[in-house]
């Protein structure tokens, strides 16, 4: 067993409840929200991949954080290292190293044989169409030999770009295609900017992937479970009582909290309470709180501290608009104008209305910051 396995809080159970609904029939895909850092990725990965493995699918995962502009090229890479992992570094090094204008001829991949002559032209509208024909391809090679279940994490890029649109619907097309062996699972950290992409009546995979679910946040078990883990590893007992506190004070995100456990690990000496301001200060440096705060404006700033002390709060109600009327200080300040600021706030990714009709942070560590640190 590698040593990291060791501290990963298996969810078998989720698993095999997502990978039962894909299997019914009834969806082709799906779309989970949370936000970043809290486990969504780990749980892809070492819970629901090995599950779908295990019951028979090629399962093929592409992460669109880092290639947020150009999400074509993560896919396209991530079905080829599915089709054939042990030369796909060969096939990278050996196509940067010799600039091609034209694929010409026969391919091969993995026994597979692909015809065609792609012109890889400077027109980007044919770039992106290539992609997408490439993709197509790769996805019919996949499924001639198994099902297959295409995980996309951080699946919100694609609606940043021209190019991402045009994958989204390449995506579509495919799913619609394929859809006897092909499942698809997004998964993305901005509730607004998924809405870009799947829940808004333009979005270019409108309906296609269901509603958006909330993806199950870790609760206390997870506490316990890392509790036992230290006092195995160190012989030391864990506080679990601060330990829940703390695990709620970092939006019920795994990281912070095992970088908090690690700390004391390191350093005995270390007391819970130093621990945890440690974490909180790293966080407010590696996040940029301050930055978020000091890019919004006045009106924006009153709203994120109302939000933040209450997310139940209605903005528009009269109450509530003769506050921040008071607070801004300008006297006609209008129900149009908290609608402008609170979808400023939705593009900045800072704060959403979410389905329970509530508004809420997309990370929740900054709304700490603000009612903790901000004067």
């Amino acid at each position: 067993m590698e040593l990291t396995e060791l501290w990963h809080f298996p969810r078998p159970d989720l698993a095999g409840a997502y990978l039962a609904t894909l299997n019914a029939g009834l969806v082709t895909s799906t779309t989970i929200f949370a936000p970043r850092r809290t486990g969504k990725t780990a749980f892809l990965l070492r819970d629901l991949k090995p599950l779908a493995e295990s019951e028979g699918y090629t399962v093929v995962y592409a992460d669109l954080w880092q290639t947020r502009q150009t999400p074509g090229a993560a896919l396209v890479r991530a079905l080829e290292e599915a089709l054939e992992p042990h030369s796909l570094l060969d096939k990278v090094v050996a196509r940067l190293q010799s600039p091609v204008k034209a694929l010409k001829g026969k391919a091969e991949f993995a026994g597979a044989k692909l015809e065609g002559h792609i012109e890889l032209a400077n027109d980007a509208k044919r770039a992106i169409s290539d992609t997408a024909l490439l993709l197509d391809a790769l996805v019919v090679e996949l499924t001639k030999r198994r099902p297959v279940l295409f995980l996309i994490d951080e699946a919100q890029a694609l609606g940043r770009s021209k190019e991402g649109e045009e994958m989204a619907r390449a995506l579509r097309t495919t799913l619609t295609k394929h859809q006897r062996r092909l499942r698809l699972l997004f998964t993305g950290s901005s509730r607004t900017k998924l809405g870009h992409v799947f829940t808004n009546a333009n979005a270019p995979l409108y309906s296609a992937a269901g509603t958006v679910q909330d993806f199950p946040l870790l609760g206390d078990d997870f506490v316990e479970y890392i509790a036992r883990r230290f006092k195995e590893s160190t012989k030391r007992k864990l506080d679990i009582g601060a330990a829940r506190e703390a695990f709620v004070l970092f939006g019920r995100r795994p990281e912070p909290l095992m970088e908090t456990v690690l700390a004391l690990m390191m350093n005995p000496a270390l007391t819970f309470s130093e621990a945890i301001d440690m974490q909180q200060e790293k966080l407010a440096r590696t996040e940029n709180h301050e930055g978020t705060w000091n890019s919004l404006d006045a009106t924006e700033r009153v709203l994120v501290r109302m939000i933040a002390d209450d997310p139940s709060t209605k903005p528009f109600a009269k109450a509530t608009l003769v506050k921040i009327r008071k607070r801004v200080g300008i006297d006609d300040l209008q129900a149009t104008h908290i609608q402008k600021a609170l979808v400023r706030l939705a593009d900045k990714t800072v704060v959403a209305k979410s389905p329970r009709e509530v508004y809420e942070f997309e990370n929740e560590t900054f709304a700490d910051w603000v009612r903790n640190i901000v004067d």
